[in-house]
């Protein structure tokens, strides 16, 4: 077997676990050395990794992933889409581009980006994977624009789909969570689930529903995004639901 059909084995491997609750631990440091710590500690605690490339004030890639000791996903938010990314865009996306080179495992780039860069992405991409994105910062739109959300991203050469809304009251969990057997049931891996403090429950919810990860950081202080709840309190959480 070749490296390139090593990494693509490993990596159908990992989007196959049939461990329902995969975490994922966002980083969102402004140095290399400070990430790259808090990469090696989800990795020994089989957890994956969001890089946050955006949050770096000097995105050293090399020595960011000089090894890949657990599964990483490189994303690099622009303020736009929540994120903290103020240089050029063409500069943002070359970034993105850069981390293949470096085996990363996955991808996340938004529906919103230039479609002809979207486009040429899966011939460039190897064994890496494609998380395409769509959020909304403002809230929950009704079941009809998600569903058509939903529909557009499908279509598209991704592995797996990202939708997460705002949640403004506690049945918006409902629309967004009812996205994950639909898009399961059209053969595309999700993760959808809520923002904000009334959207907590969803992001436990979530990978009882088949969400291919979840999101969580080991402190509220690592938290990338409104309503993320720790590790542990995940942990707990989940605990209470699944006995």
């Amino acid at each position: 077997m070749t490296e390139k059909q090593q990494k693509t084995e490993n990596r159908k491997q990992k989007t196959e676990s049939p461990n329902p609750l995969r975490i994922c631990v966002p980083v969102v440091e402004t140095t290399v050395n400070r990430a790259r710590g808090l990469y090696l500690r989800a990795a020994r605690r089989g957890l994956w990794t969001e890089m946050r490339l955006d949050y770096l004030e000097k995105p050293d890639l090399p020595r960011l992933f000089r090894t890949r000791p657990g599964p990483v996903i490189a994303t690099n938010r622009r303020r736009e889409e929540g994120g903290q990314w103020a240089g050029a865009e063409a500069e943002r996306l070359a970034l993105l581009e850069e981390c293949l080179t470096y085996g990363v495992d996955f991808l996340d780039v938004e529906l919103a980006v230039d479609a002809a860069w979207r486009r040429e992405l899966p011939g460039r991409r190897g064994a890496a994977g494609i998380i395409l994105s769509w959020h909304d910062f403002d809230g929950t739109p009704e079941s009809g624009r998600l569903e058509a959300v939903l529909e557009e991203m499908v279509a598209a050469e991704a592995q797996v789909v990202k939708m997460v809304t705002l949640a403004r009251k506690p049945e918006d969990n409902l629309r967004v969570l009812s996205l994950i057997p639909k898009a399961k049931a059209q053969g595309r891996e999700i993760i959808a689930f809520c923002m904000g403090p009334l959207g907590m429950w969803s992001r436990v919810a979530a990978p009882l529903l088949g969400s291919f990860l979840t999101f969580a950081p080991f402190s509220k202080r690592g938290a990338s995004a409104p309503g993320q709840i720790t590790i542990n309190k995940l942990h707990r959480l989940w605990r209470l639901l699944t006995k």
